[in-house]
């Protein structure tokens, strides 16, 4: 497995799993603008067949309707899944056009999901929205919006919550060992680090 990533809008990560004996790809969130997406694919010569969504705001999804188009599966958490059908997934907030659709697959928490030869197991992390989601596959943790390196995600939106982040967030920290922190938007980092030094929890 190879892992590239980029940058999209508002400083969002897109993350790339890349299988190169089958030249194909598994995108953890999309961002907002497919014809990066679909350059960076084209880069790396892979065809990516699935999207993963740590949730559903705009910034995250806002092109998965595009790609889905493409013939992408997209699979978002069961409780998040209408919001890329309402208006929380903040897109009206932001004055940003939002192309609604609905996922191609739902998830719920402990679920193993077998794509690409990858085995990438959900963990449910409410508290940045009800429906967040991180995904570990291998000695990663690619944890969207619940945590960054050295900080946490917002819970002020519609259906976030302080009190489920924190539990969120120190079920993360119990995992046995140590993993490479992924997160949605800033720089990598280590559960053990953020265990030690994250201003926000700390285990």
């Amino acid at each position: 497995m190879e892992l590239h990533g980029i940058v999209g809008f508002l400083d969002v990560n897109i993350y790339f799993l890349v299988n190169k004996e089958k030249s194909t790809a598994v995108v953890i969130d999309c961002g907002t603008d497919s014809r990066i997406v679909f350059d960076k694919a084209n880069e790396l010569g892979v065809t990516i067949k699935a999207l993963l969504l740590t949730h559903a705001h705009f910034d995250h999804a806002g092109c998965g309707a595009q790609m889905q188009r493409q013939g992408v599966k997209v699979y978002v958490s069961k409780d998040d899944a209408d919001k890329l059908q309402n208006d929380q997934n903040l897109a009206y907030h932001f004055g940003v056009d939002f192309d609604k659709f609905t996922p191609d697959y739902t998830f719920t928490d402990g679920e193993v999901l077998l794509l690409e030869g990858f085995e990438i197991k959900v963990l449910a992390t409410p508290g940045h929205t009800d429906g967040s989601a991180t995904f570990m596959v291998g000695d990663m943790l690619f944890t969207g919006d619940t945590l960054f390196n050295g900080s946490v995600g917002r819970t002020d939106f519609p259906t976030g919550s302080t009190s489920r982040l924190s539990e969120s967030v120190m079920r993360l920290y119990k995992l046995e060992g140590d993993y490479k922190v992924y997160p949605g938007h800033g720089d990598f980092s280590t559960l053990s680090r953020e265990r030690k030094y994250n201003s926000f929890y700390r285990l």
